[in-house]
């Protein structure tokens, strides 16, 4: 005799994932590591602790990438401390505005349901890319040592 004879309950099925059940989830999932992160990074100073993972480019060439002292900065920052991010890396500090603009813009075109695509035009990608090069060349000459971290 089957399950639903028996009892006259259906067996459990799976809820199927539609498409907003899974971006539900995916955002939750991402909001949950974002906060966990956060949290870490706020607690312990990336200066004196070493489980977060060292810049690769630095242990293999000595020469600081444009994202070193990141972490350290972004530990400041979520202290309150702006100009001490500022010296551990200026580029970051003074990119957070646009990467602030473009969170609420993508939170902005989730919560209305529209589709968000990367739709930054190739000019843009070459300026941030030229940026960053510079800044790295910089950051790694002797009379520019005060952009290193």
């Amino acid at each position: 005799m089957s399950t639903v004879a028996r009892n006259n309950v259906p067996p459990l099925s799976p809820v199927p994932m539609t498409r907003d059940r899974v971006r539900l989830f995916s955002s939750l999932a991402t909001l949950v590591v974002a906060v966990a992160g956060t949290m870490i990074l706020f607690s312990y100073d990336p200066a004196r602790y070493g489980f977060y993972p060292p810049c690769f480019l630095r242990a293999i060439t000595g020469l600081n990438c444009p994202g070193c002292g990141s972490l350290r900065a972004i530990h400041q920052l979520l202290h309150g401390h702006v100009l001490e991010a500022a010296r551990l890396n200026l580029l970051l500090v003074v990119s957070l505005p646009g990467c602030a603009w473009w969170g609420v813009r993508c939170g902005w075109l989730w919560l209305s349901g529209k589709a968000m695509m990367f739709d930054v035009r190739p000019a843009w990608l070459w300026v941030l890319f030229v940026i960053a090069s510079v800044f790295t060349v910089l950051r790694n000459l002797p009379a520019f040592e005060w952009l290193a971290p």
